[in-house]
């Protein structure tokens, strides 16, 4: 065989589907990209500070920049916030008794060594500045000579003690309190004694008393002492009130060096700037802050090339989406690769997107209209992605939805500047949304799918906030309280929204030759015009169409097909009879068209039902399905019983070319399906005890001739399915075929009507179909003993010399197909001498 040369293969390869899968594919990335990154040259007008802004200024990327301000702003505000700093001398207080003692001591020594008797005055001015040097403080005259009079005795030193420590316990005492913080605010207090050192931090800044106070304290402690007042007394008073100080002293050192900590702890903050936000409104007064903005996006944008930002973007969407596409097509049972469903899905998803950068284009617009503390990110979940979904889902079927869904919230993710939580929105709006609309049967089904779906979307809203709020730890206001109720207000508006997108946009898929289910429910309510036709001019066959339906549905329910599609495409898959309906038996009373006939030309009336319903199909503009199952309902079948009689008349075998029917052959479950049900219930009206066993046993040799016939050699059911499917019919037949109740009335007309039945039983072996071979034969006895059907075609020669069983020819839907009907007097249904 000879090798097809390198021009002709690539000719080939640039015909074929992959090239224009590839094609689709390619545009999406770039579509993708090009939605995404926006490639709006950067405003390059110099601006200063009291400058009127000429246009809007819209940053056309997200961006980062270092806020050198609000650093130095929040560098300032630290230093404010860090406390003061105070410090407590705890070791004064010993100090103070410390003094106390070694003054008593002195005064006692000194007075020892005068003699202790009389002194003269510039000895008694010797004894006091002795006890005065140690206590370095200033005591009443008439105190000092008290003690010195009294010898300076224990009892009154040993109170001076007492009165001092009540006083003095625990006390911070300040010299004012101007030195306290004017606000208010807590300060920090190092207590240090030693080599103790602790801080704390004071809240209660009424805690902090006055040397004054603490002296007020010592007359206090002197009252509730009970001791008998004197000059000593007075005295030890007057020591314990002159030896108070302050104990707590602000510290500027260490206060200016914690706040120069705290200064520094601060961290350098970042302005972001969202794609789409106004940096300069059209008349506005440029401020330095607006400035500063500007500036940076005048320096983000010459360190940005959008074209390599699309470029890095579309390769990485299309990594995504062939990673999807790949998964999809190997393990998504039912996930269609035509060429037509791909490029479906990638402009479903190119509109997903679409409405997504516009949504968040005028996401501040529509927050500023709407107000009461609405934001331009709550906008952003007004986004109708659920309704791209939905039209996959109906479109497209469920296998598609799993990756459509993943590759929606990953484009919407992207507009909405490469965030998490859209995108887990997405995915939970996208699931709602395939599962909303999966029973849907009527068009206005999807208005209350979108209500669903907007449901859906409100309470993830919800979660959505609360988990920020949780995580940030933030504090509830009425910010905070709006955000979600307007997030949730947009979320389920765009629930809605999706709604009315699928209802728009279904139609318009519709024309394109897509099927629906709400399409379908239109055409299954059986008043199509040609539906009505079939059944003014062709009774036989509407209803034989209509039980073909009930098989089909049920068959193709079954084994998880679309059993929808199934029973429609039954309900028209001979309607091109209609046009010649008195060439087929179950429409004929009497008269047989095809004794007139050549075989070739009965032939070709029966092939030509199917083509000519076919053209009947695409000129009432019925959805591809139905006209793919009107072709395929036979598929390439031979004609047999014209076949062997034209070979009989030749008296050597003719070409088959044109005796089958021109298919294709069935390549859907769906038309597999319809085949066997068309087969089954044509054979089912000729059996003369349609009991479960013989119906099952008719069941099995139809599905039996039709694989060896090679009819399913392109169909995907398996043999399971194809064993679910007989079995579903012999159950369906076998209800509808049921034992009834003979009335005493009838009895009589049933009997004559068996009776005359008697010379037309056919045997419990017969398999007579509309594709099979039928057998000509002739009446017989009743009691006549059933003969087996013959593996191999016969002629009509044959068909007499094995003598089977009678026909009931009104039960066979092509009479010229399967047997011709017999003359009155029993002669063979062609008469040789026309």
């Amino acid at each position: 065989m000879k090798r097809p040369s390198a021009p002709s293969a690539l000719s080939s390869w640039l015909m074929s589907d992959d090239l224009r899968r590839l094609l689709v594919f390619v545009a999406l990335c770039a579509g993708c990209a090009l939605l995404v990154v926006d490639l709006a040259r950067p405003p390059d007008a110099e601006l200063r500070v009291g400058d009127v802004a000429e246009r809007t200024v819209k940053s056309p990327l997200t961006f980062s920049f270092p806020d050198h301000a609000g650093y130095e702003r929040a560098r300032e505000a630290a230093r404010e916030a860090a406390p003061p700093v105070y410090v407590l001398r705890t070791d004064l207080v010993e100090d103070r008794h410390e003094r106390i003692r070694q003054g008593f001591t002195a005064g006692r020594a000194r007075l020892a060594e005068l003699g202790g008797g009389a002194l003269t005055e510039d000895l008694e001015l010797l004894v006091v500045q002795a006890f005065l040097d140690p206590l370095r403080v200033q005591l009443a005259e008439d105190d000092v000579r008290a003690l010195v009079h009294g010898g300076f005795p224990r009892s009154t030193e040993d109170l001076a003690h007492r009165l001092f420590d009540e006083a003095m316990q625990d006390a911070m005492v300040v010299v004012s309190r101007d030195q306290l913080p004017s606000d208010r605010r807590p300060l920090v207090l190092i207590r240090l004694g030693g080599e103790e050192r602790s801080e704390s931090v004071v809240t209660d800044l009424d805690a902090f008393v006055v040397p004054e106070t603490v002296r007020q304290r010592v007359s206090l402690s002197l009252m509730n002492a009970k001791v008998e007042t004197g000059p000593t007394t007075d005295a030890a008073a007057g020591l314990a009130r002159a030896l108070v100080t302050a104990n707590v002293s602000y510290d500027p050192l260490e206060t200016e060096e914690r706040r120069e900590a705290a200064a520094a702890a601060v961290p350098l903050g970042l302005i972001t700037v969202k794609r789409g936000q106004i940096l300069l409104a059209a008349g506005q007064v440029v401020t330095p802050d607006d400035l500063e903005l500007y500036t940076a996006l005048q320096q983000q944008s010459g360190e940005h090339d959008p074209i390599l930002e699309a470029l890095a973007l579309a390769l990485f969407y299309g990594m995504l989406v062939a990673a999807l596409y790949h998964f999809a097509s190997s393990w998504l049972s039912g996930f269609s690769t035509r060429v037509r469903d791909v490029a479906a899905g990638a402009g479903l998803l190119l509109l997903a997107t679409f409405l997504a950068r516009v949504t968040v284009a005028g996401s501040e617009a529509v927050a500023t209209f709407v107000g009461y503390e609405a934001e331009a990110r709550s906008v952003w979940f007004l986004v109708p992605a659920a309704g791209t979904v939905m039209l996959v889902r109906l479109l497209l079927g469920v296998s598609w939805t799993l990756p459509f869904v993943v590759a929606v919230a990953a484009a919407c993710g992207l507009v909405m500047d490469l965030q998490a939580l859209p995108v887990d929105y997405f995915l939970v709006s996208g699931a709602a949304a395939a599962s909303a609309v999966e029973h849907t049967r009527e068009r206005i089904a999807v208005v209350r799918a979108g209500a669903a779906v907007g449901v859906v979307n409100a309470v993830a809203v919800l979660l959505i906030h609360l988990v920020q709020l949780f995580v940030s730890e933030g504090e509830l206001s009425l910010a905070t309280t709006m955000r979600p109720f307007w997030s949730m207000t947009f979320a389920f508006a765009g629930g809605l929204l999706s709604s009315f997108l699928v209802l728009g946009l279904v139609p318009l898929f519709e024309s394109a030759g897509f099927v629906t289910d709400y399409r379908l429910m239109e055409l299954a309510n059986l008043n199509h015009p040609l539906l009505r036709q079939l059944m003014l001019r062709a009774p036989g066959s509407y209803h034989h169409s209509v039980i073909v339906g009930t098989l089909a549905e049920a068959g193709a329910e079954a084994i998880g097909a679309n059993a929808l599609v199934a029973k429609v495409a039954s309900y028209f898959h001979d309607i091109g009879k209609s046009l010649k309906p008195q060439y087929f038996v179950e429409n004929q009373h009497g008269v047989n068209k095809h004794s007139e006939l050549t075989p070739e030309q009965s032939a070709a009336v029966i092939i030509a039902h199917v083509v000519e319903g076919g053209r009947m199909a695409r000129e009432h503009h019925l959805p591809q399905p139905i006209v793919d199952n009107i072709y395929m309902h036979h598929g390439t079948g031979l004609l047999q019983y014209f076949y062997a009689e034209a070979s009989e008349r030749e008296g050597r075998p003719v070409d088959e070319a044109s005796f089958r029917y021109p298919g294709p052959k069935p390549n859907t479950r769906e038309a597999g399906v319809i085949m066997l049900a068309d087969k089954v219930e044509a054979a089912t009206r000729t059996l003369r005890t349609p009991d479960e066993a013989h119906i099952q046993a008719m069941i099995g040799r139809i599905v039996s001739s039709v694989v060896a016939d090679g009819q399913f050699s392109q169909c995907p059911l398996t043999l399971q399915e194809i064993h679910t499917v007989a079995d579903t019919f012999v159950r369906v037949l076998v209800a509808i075929y049921h034992q009834r109740i003979e009335y005493p009335q009838t009895a009589d007309l049933s009997r004559s009507v068996k009776h005359a039945a008697a010379a037309a039983e056919v045997p419990r072996e017969a398999t007579i179909t509309l594709e099979m071979s039928a057998k000509q034969v002739r009446p017989q006895s009743s009691q006549h003993t059933p003969a087996p059907v013959p593996e191999r075609a016969t002629t009509p020669t044959e068909a007499r010399e094995a003598e089977p069983d009678p026909v009931d020819y009104e039960a066979v839907e092509h009479l010229p197909l399967d047997v011709a009907r017999p003359s009155a007097g029993g002669a063979p249904p062609r008469e040789r001498g026309r």
